[in-house]
């Protein structure tokens, strides 16, 4: 009896680290993603929708913002796996759906690498228009890595 209240508590476990890796996601998916100094406005925030405003704008002159549309994609890419990863772990370890196993640690494995690439991105777009990144795509990476490698682990127990 023992050996089975142990691994639900490492299922518990291993679920509160994926919600918590979810819910950073979903408030780095929202937060500020990028940030500049101006000498007399003090700092300026942008988050990806007024990235997306800006790169609309610059499209009116044929011009784009570069570096805006790929990290928008991996930004949506992380999201939406952080959402399926945390609702197929919660499936195949409440349920008791073993063959949705794999599928986790895939999806987990998937989720990792988005965060990671999100966050790349959004260094390049930083360093392409001289400004910095803000907490949106540090949360993603956290978050992701949380959320992935943590559904990814999952495969193990």
């Amino acid at each position: 009896m023992s050996k089975k209240s142990a691994i639900n508590l490492k299922t518990l476990v291993l679920c509160l680290i994926i919600i918590v890796g979810l819910v950073l996601a979903i408030v780095g998916m929202f937060g500020n993603f990028l940030k500049w100094d101006a000498i007399l406005s003090g700092t300026t925030y942008a988050k990806l929708s007024d990235l997306s405003d800006l790169n609309d704008l610059a499209k009116k002159v044929d011009s784009t913002y570069e570096g805006y549309a790929v990290t928008n994609i991996f930004a949506w890419v992380t999201f939406i796996l952080a959402i399926v990863v945390t609702v197929c772990f919660a499936v195949a370890k409440f349920l008791g759906v073993n063959g949705l196993n794999t599928v986790v640690s895939l999806i987990g494995c998937l989720t990792v690498v988005a965060a990671i690439l999100v966050f790349v991105f959004a260094l390049v777009m930083a360093n392409k228009h001289d400004v910095s990144i803000a907490s949106g795509p540090i949360m993603m990476l956290i978050g992701g890595l949380l959320a992935g490698g943590s559904a990814a682990a999952s495969g193990k127990i």
